[in-house]
């Protein structure tokens, strides 16, 4: 047995059989690498913004793919833009990835509208809220219930409930004055975005007087409040159905005034 193993044939016949083993397992180590782009990627384009109609050629200049995951209605958006996409940009990712994108409604839905009537004025904005609408103009009108709500009107006229509206349609509300000139606190919105400021003010029985913009409109979503007239604080009253003047920015406050 040993002799057979000092054989020279054998020893030879040995050393290619390993040296062929070694090979073939670089060789397949080369090819998966090869098959898996190893130590290739992309970095995974911004594509919030993008009319759907430049996505095809767009991504695939990326050599990468998209898919179309959901659709959601945004009223200061263009219809058919990305909103969100996963994965985020600037990830690596391989060659042929799915990129899955959420994209603002083509087509404007409708909804009825909800039956705000003889609610609270607080109630009432939540509600209509909830229902994709926006809460517009309060006109008060002498009543003995304060704050609840008498009546709807879009565009100056009044509407029933049920009505079918088109998503992000304005809704004025006609509210109860009550038998006093109440008087409330002026609330603070320094900091606050548009919607938050409109949500606060409408369930304070307030109005949005002038908006003053330092930005572009189609920068207003991001925009936030660094001056109102009146001023907000302690012991600062305005009566009911008063509007509220908004400055907004991008920019500090400290660096606005």
């Amino acid at each position: 047995m040993l002799q057979f193993i000092k054989d020279k044939s054998f020893l030879r016949n040995l050393f290619f059989a390993v040296f062929t083993l070694i090979l073939l397992f670089f060789l397949w180590l080369k090819w998966l690498n090869i098959y898996t782009d190893h130590n290739h990627v992309i970095s995974v384009p911004d594509l919030n913004g993008v009319h759907i109609k430049a996505l095809d050629s767009l991504v695939k200049s990326y050599a990468l793919r998209y898919e179309i995951i959901d659709s959601v209605f945004y009223k200061s958006h263009k219809r058919g833009v990305v909103v969100n996409q996963d994965p985020l940009p600037n990830v690596d990712v391989k060659k042929n990835r799915r990129i899955y994108l959420t994209i603002t409604s083509l087509n404007q839905r409708k909804v009825n509208l909800p039956d705000i009537y003889d609610l609270t004025l607080r109630q009432a904005v939540s509600k209509l809220q909830k229902n994709n609408l926006v809460v517009g103009r309060l006109e008060y009108r002498a009543d003995i219930a304060t704050n609840k709500v008498l009546a709807f009107k879009v565009n100056g006229i009044e509407i029933k409930v049920g009505q079918e509206l088109y998503c992000g349609t304005i809704v004025d509300l006609v509210v109860g004055q009550g038998l006093s000139s109440e008087k409330i606190l002026v609330p603070n919105l320094v900091g606050l975005s548009r919607w938050e400021a409109n949500t606060i003010l409408k369930s304070n029985s307030l109005n949005v007087g002038l908006e003053h913009f330092t930005i572009k409109m189609t920068e207003s979503d991001s925009a936030v409040i660094y001056k109102q007239y009146p001023e907000g604080g302690a012991n600062k009253t305005i009566s009911i159905g008063s509007s509220i003047d908004l400055y907004f920015g991008l920019l500090k406050t400290d660096s606005l005034q």
